[in-house]
């Protein structure tokens, strides 16, 4: 289906009135209603209140169009279905055969554009060429921005039964995410039960079973223990070697735990807390580069370091040691972590409530950027936050956030900051609410998942 967003069918001619109005739970379900009748040529959809009108004739709706900026209006082509979920390519393969004889003065080519006779004395040949195409399906992804097309209010699967306890189809105050998406791999950072559980996405039943990758269910242990972890773990990092690495906050370390090994190794901290360039105070967000430089939030102290591979300290990268503010040459409880690489940008939550921004910081500089949030002010309008925990980007550098005490998920457009509900509290009727989110993660599909901390799960959102 195309699309025609901030449009709508609009006239007194009866022959344009809608032949179906009904009220859908999103966009989704309003294309498939027009889909799925063969007198359907086209829809409108109220995005407020997701009223979905649906049209026999397009030839007097398309002279008779109002601007809405509320509404998204889509009309059938064929072959065709908006959003696009998949692109065609074509690729051509040619044979040819030969014959010939002896006796004949012609000779005829023949191809399957062109034909041509041509009088010689000459042995002649007949050439025929045979042109085969075969199409080839790849994906493809849309900015949701751009086609305001968003994801499924209602979570489509969950982690953890909603109960906390400890077996490994539970959580317990869930914390951090990752996503391998080369091995089709969801990492939870299972606070409450101090460990770090792995579930295969290929599952795709509800409150699944998964294996325990580091950590001891329900055993605790100081900096002293490289087995197991405090009695709260934040945010984690999975490199392309599938090693594991794990804030382990209140032990003031950052823990990497190679793939498949039973114990980890600091390579952030060294167990104690303090100022000194050789500790950290809480570490919160974590994100590793391609060179294995480790970033650290740290919550405490207001500021990001980096720890280079071996190193015995680290160096501040944002941020100013022990100083908490709203200027932009400070950070107020950094939490979430987002580094774009190719770009040198940190992506640094601040999750103090009197604060409650996410920034944009350039490795080197000695300020930052407010994206999203602002600066010491909360609250749960559009443009506002309520001490946020996490972020992260697509590949349009839109920004997600997840906003912890006003119960959503919040999409920021590139280059706007006033935020989208998709997921959560006002994300529409009908929608799954969410308690105290606290990382929020995209797969290669753009689906949304969410771990709820106060929930006991992690839950999914289908990208529409």
């Amino acid at each position: 289906m195309s699309i025609m967003n901030g449009w709508e069918f609009q006239c007194a001619n009866s022959t344009c009135l809608p032949f179906v109005t009904t009220t859908v739970r999103n966009i989704l379900q309003c294309q498939t209603n027009c889909l799925g009748q063969a007198q359907c040529k086209a829809i409108t959809c109220q995005q407020a209140t997701l009223k979905c009108q649906l049209f026999t004739s397009i030839v007097d709706q398309n002279s008779n169009l109002q601007a809405n900026m509320e509404t998204t209006t889509m009309i059938v082509i064929s072959g065709t279905r908006m959003p696009p979920e998949a692109t065609t390519t074509s690729a051509t393969t040619i044979s040819t055969t030969s014959s010939s004889t002896s006796s004949s003065s012609t000779s005829t080519t023949t191809s399957s554009t062109s034909s041509t006779t041509t009088e010689t004395t000459s042995t002649a040949s007949t050439t025929s060429t045979t042109e085969t195409t075969s199409s080839t399906i790849t994906s493809s992804l849309t900015d949701p921005c751009s086609n305001r097309v968003y994801w499924n209010i209602t979570r489509s699967q969950y982690w953890g039964t909603g109960s906390s306890n400890i077996g490994l189809n539970q959580l317990s105050s869930p914390t951090g995410l990752f996503i391998d998406t080369t091995n089709n791999n969801l990492y939870i950072a299972d606070s409450g039960n101090y460990r770090v559980i792995r579930h295969s996405l290929s599952v795709t039943t509800n409150a699944p079973s998964g294996t325990v990758v580091a950590g001891i269910i329900n055993v605790t242990g100081d900096s002293s223990f490289s087995d197991r972890f405090s009695t709260s773990i934040r945010y984690l990092y999975v490199d392309s070697s599938q090693n594991l690495y794990v804030a382990d906050t209140y032990n003031n370390r950052v823990m990497r735990w190679a793939n498949g090994a039973s114990s980890g190794a600091i390579v952030a901290g060294n167990g104690t807390f303090g100022s000194s360039l050789n500790q950290i105070y809480y570490p919160y967000g974590i994100w590793v580069d391609s060179s294995s430089n480790v970033f650290v939030a740290e919550y405490q102290l207001h500021r990001v370091t980096k720890w280079a591979p071996g190193a015995t300290a680290g160096i501040i990268v944002a941020g100013i040691t022990a100083t908490a503010g709203n200027s932009t040459d400070k950070l107020a409880s950094p939490s979430g972590l987002y580094y774009d690489e190719a770009n040198q940008d940190l992506y640094i939550v601040n999750s103090a409530t009197s604060t409650s921004s996410v920034m944009r910081w350039k490795v080197g500089d000695s300020t930052g950027t407010v994206l999203a949030g602002v600066s010491g002010t909360y609250g749960n309008t559009t443009n506002q936050l309520k001490s946020p925990m996490s972020v992260v980007l697509d590949q349009w550098k839109n920004l997600y956030v997840a906003d912890r005490s006003n119960g959503r998920v919040q999409l920021f457009c590139s280059g706007n900051s006033t935020g989208i509900t998709i997921a959560g509290s006002g994300s529409g009727s009908g929608g799954s609410s969410l308690t105290a989110p606290y990382d929020v993660k995209l797969d290669s599909k753009l689906n949304l998942y969410v771990s709820d901390n106060s929930g006991a799960r992690v839950s999914k959102f289908t990208k529409i």
